[in-house]
């Protein structure tokens, strides 16, 4: 598989607390990839890393994407997001007041830029763009199942549909990397089977690469390929999900002793 992202020896410290520890991690393209770990592991800092949200200490984050190899370190997170890397949060951040539409639009802007000019005039190249950027919404919203809700405001969804919408809203970005920041967090069983098929579902159809944070171990365990578990900032095991599951320092870092019947 070839290589998308490419992390060495990632640092990131806040005064005399190193949240990150010379962490080394590789995404290839089309896998899915989990990042686990106790809470307080460093997991969000890392991806924040990676977004472009804070910027490292030291080391470096490389991407190697359609615009060829450029380095991420010190990027913005708009210039990351425009250079197909997306993410949703742990923390739902929609626009509540806005409609589902209108959610999924915002996030099309950055491919149908047109001029000052045609937008302030409302030349027919500014109503042209608007048209094929409601036109894609529409589809985007139709394959997962949310065309029927486009007018509904985003506050009135149900929880996991809220969820479903933030993730469109990546997609929407046309990412090549989407990262998953807890996806199902606050949600029950039959919503948490749904995310499973929905990342699922993105991945095959998609063809991109996700990486996801995750505490349900029995959904990280359902989709990953491979994971990562971070320990104290620092990057304590890599391997494939039976792997992990047999690891006896993942297992010590979980539950403060060896237990031999943990994994099983």
């Amino acid at each position: 598989m070839t290589t998308i992202l490419k992390v060495d020896n990632l640092v990131k410290n806040f005064g005399g607390l190193t949240a990150v520890s010379n962490v080394s991690l590789t995404l290839d393209n089309n896998e899915l990839v989990a990042l686990i770990g106790p809470n307080g592991a460093g997991k969000t800092t890392l991806f924040n890393l990676l977004t472009g949200v804070i910027s490292p200490s030291s080391g470096a984050i490389i991407f190697h994407g359609d615009n060829g190899t450029i380095s991420l370190n010190n990027k913005s997170a708009t210039q990351i997001a425009n250079l197909g890397l997306a993410r949703t949060f742990q923390n739902i951040r929609l626009f509540s007041d806005l409609s589902v539409l209108e959610n999924v639009l915002i996030a099309l802007t950055n491919q149908y830029q047109e001029s000052f000019i045609a937008s302030i005039m409302r030349l027919p190249k500014y109503y042209h763009a608007e048209q094929q950027m409601r036109e894609a919404a529409l589809h985007l919203l139709k394959i997962f199942e949310l065309d029927q809700q486009a007018d509904q405001l985003a506050r009135n969804l149900p929880y996991g549909i809220q969820r479903r919408l933030e993730i469109v809203r990546a997609l929407a970005t046309k990412p090549q990397i989407l990262f998953l920041d807890e996806p199902a967090a606050g949600m029950n069983p039959e919503e948490t089977a749904d995310l499973s098929d929905l990342i699922k579902m993105i991945q095959r159809d998609f063809h991109i690469t996700i990486l996801l944070i995750e505490h349900d171990m029995s959904l990280v365990m359902n989709l990953a390929e491979k994971i990562y578990v971070l320990d104290q900032g620092s990057l304590l095991a890599q391997g494939t999900p039976s792997q992990i599951q047999q690891n006896s320092a993942v297992i010590k870092a979980y539950l403060g002793e060896e237990d031999d019947n943990a994994a099983n």
